[in-house]
């Protein structure tokens, strides 16, 4: 299995979806805030397809800051290391924000429930990530490439 691959996979299983414990699937998104310079901030993925698409869960509306700086500015970075294997893997592209029931069904985990009331809740929505670059250190090399 080559690299990339091998990379594919962690990002797969560095989900809510796949892990058994809440602490092992951050990660740290970076947008750009509202006085143009970037910021960056744990979340959580909660679903991934490799470099195809992430999906992050947060709120929407007043006061929360991942969904309104998305709505001005769709462009962000999301890493993830990864301490076991030493493997760090930023990834740049583009957000969408989601508020479709179907996919939220999709995307929800239990931990939300301590935010959200259920999937119907308009006060939460997906963020759909959907990288373009990649920039990875692992295996004590360096690799970068479009998606």
């Amino acid at each position: 299995m080559n690299l990339l691959n091998k990379i594919e996979q962690l990002v797969n299983k560095s989900t809510m979806h796949t892990v058994d414990d809440f602490g092992t699937a951050d990660w740290v998104m970076a947008l750009t805030d509202e006085d143009g310079f970037p910021a960056a901030s744990m979340i959580t993925a909660s679903r991934a397809d490799g470099f195809k698409w992430l999906a992050f869960c947060t709120g929407i509306g007043a006061g929360y800051n991942k969904a309104n700086r998305i709505g001005k500015d769709p462009r962000a970075c999301v890493y993830l290391f990864d301490k076991e294997s030493f493997t760090g893997v930023s990834l740049r592209g583009k957000i969408e924000i989601i508020t479709d029931i179907e996919t939220k069904r999709q995307m929800w985990y239990d931990a939300l429930s301590g935010h959200f009331n259920g999937i119907e809740d308009e006060k939460w929505c997906v963020l759909m990530f959907r990288p373009e670059q990649y920039h990875i250190f692992a295996e004590g090399s360096t690799i970068r490439g479009m998606v």
